[in-house]
Formats: structure tokens, sequence, C-alpha cells
């Protein structure tokens, strides 16, 4: 069980700056282009690094114990994760703005 077994790569910021990034409200649906994915994933990037102002999300030890480097692999299963658990808030969120 995800979770229990192996960590749950879920960076509520960066996976909430990679869904604003690519989540067409109108449709309902993540766009999932290689231009919007780009934009998302820079989102993402600046999010889950920071800056000079504000520290980025990576910036946590417990993520860096986890791993130390940001690899593909690690980014597609926090994407993942993002859909799964952040999407359903996301849209719930959107629907009680209208």
């Amino acid at each position: 069980m995800l979770g229990m077994s192996q960590p749950l790569l879920l960076l509520p910021e960066s996976g909430g700056a990679w869904l604003k990034a690519c989540y067409d409200a109108e449709k309902d649906v993540i766009l999932m282009d290689e231009e919007t994915q780009q934009k998302a994933r820079s989102k993402f990037l600046q999010t889950y690094e920071g800056n000079m102002v504000v520290s980025g999300e990576g910036a946590d030890i417990w993520y860096q114990r986890l791993w130390r480097s940001l690899e593909p692999a690690h980014y597609e299963e926090i994407i993942a994760q993002t859909q799964r658990y952040l999407l359903p808030l996301y849209r719930y969120h959107r629907s009680t703005q209208i």
C-alpha cells in the first residue's frame, strides 16, 4: 500500500503549481499537450526550487531525505499522486467558487 510500504510522493505546493498550470476548468481536463506540459513543469520547478526570496518545497529536509535530486521518475510519481489526490480537491474548490 502506497504510503505504508513506500513514501507517498505528494508535494502539495509544487504539485498544485503544476495542476494550476495545466488544468482546464471549463473542459474539466488536464491539458497534456507538450507546450502546456512544459509550462506546467516550469511552474512545478519554480515552486520546488524556490528563489532568493522564498525557499522552495525541495528545501524541506524530509523531502531531501527521500531523494538527493529530483529525478524524472520522482517527477512522474509526484505528478501521478497530484492527479490522484489534489485534482479532486482542486475540482471541488473550483465548483464552490462558481
